[in-house]
C-alpha cells in the first residue's frame, strides 16, 4: 500500500465504531460533497473537475473560515448537519437493526468517494479519478470495516465493477446485485460490499424494502 495519503477528506468515525452493529464495523461510503458558493473567489479552482483538488483551500475557505472549520473535515460536519439524505439512510438503518441503537451514526464510519468538492448536487463520472479509488482502499486499510455500504450508481464501476479486489462478482445475482465481497491486501478478513441506490435518488423509496431485506441479512441474520 502507498505510504502517503491519497485522501483529502478525513473520514468521520463514530465513537462506537469499533463496537459496531452486532459486533460488525460498518463504513458508509457516499458519493461526493458539493459547494454552491459561486461567488467565492476560490470556487472555480476548488471545484474544478479538471484540477480535482480542493486541498489548497482547506484552511483558507472564506465560508468555512467563518466557523473556524476545515474543508477536509466535511464528513464530520455532514453528519452533524444531518441532511435529508442522511436522515433517509438513518431510517433504513433503524428499519434494519430496530430501535435498540439510538445513536446510529456513532456506530458507523462515513466518508465520500470523490476527494474534492464538486460544483453540482449530482455526481458525474467526469468527477472521478484513480485517486478516489486509492483513497477508498486507504480508508479500508485504516478502518478495517466488516461491511461497506456504498451509496449510488455513479461510483459503482469504480467501487465494484472494475474493482480488482472483488472476489465473487458471479454471485451478485443471488442478492439481486446488492452484495459481493472484497479481499484487500493488508486486511485479513473479507469485507462485505453492499451497494444500494443513493438516499437522494428517486429509486431509494422504490427499492427500500429490498434494501432492508439484504442489509438485514448481513447485519442481523449473519453471525
Amino acid at each position: 500500500m502507498p505510504n502517503y495519503s491519497k485522501r483529502f477528506f478525513v473520514p468521520f468515525v463514530g465513537k462506537k465504531y469499533k463496537t459496531g452493529i452486532n459486533g460488525k464495523k460498518v463504513l458508509v461510503l457516499g458519493a461526493s460533497f458539493y459547494c454552491n458558493k459561486h461567488d467565492c473567489p476560490n470556487f472555480k479552482d476548488c471545484t474544478s473537475h479538471n484540477i480535482k483538488d480542493s486541498s489548497p483551500y482547506d484552511k483558507t475557505c472564506p465560508e468555512y473560515g467563518k466557523q473556524g472549520a476545515e474543508l477536509r473535515l466535511e464528513p464530520r460536519y455532514a453528519i452533524e448537519e444531518n441532511y435529508p439524505a442522511y436522515q433517509r439512510f438513518e431510517k433504513l438503518m433503524r428499519e434494519v437493526v430496530g430501535c435498540d441503537v439510538e445513536d446510529i451514526w456513532e456506530h458507523l464510519a462515513f466518508t465520500n468517494y470523490v476527494q474534492f468538492f464538486v460544483p453540482t448536487t449530482n455526481t458525474y463520472k467526469s468527477y472521478l479519478s484513480n485517486r478516489d479509488f486509492e483513497a477508498f482502499i486507504e480508508t479500508l486499510v485504516e478502518l478495517r470495516p466488516d461491511i461497506v455500504i456504498s451509496w449510488g450508481m455513479v461510483t459503482i464501476d469504480d467501487v465494484r465493477t472494475n474493482n480488482k479486489y472483488v472476489i465473487d462478482k458471479e454471485k451478485l445475482s443471488e442478492s439481486e446485485w446488492y452484495i459481493c465481497h472484497l479481499n484487500v491486501p493488508d486486511i485479513k478478513h473479507f469485507i462485505t460490499l453492499f451497494c444500494c441506490f443513493h438516499p437522494s435518488s428517486k429509486d431509494w423509496n422504490e427499492d427500500f424494502s429490498k434494501c432492508v431485506k439484504y442489509l438485514k441479512q448481513e447485519l442481523v441474520s449473519n453471525t
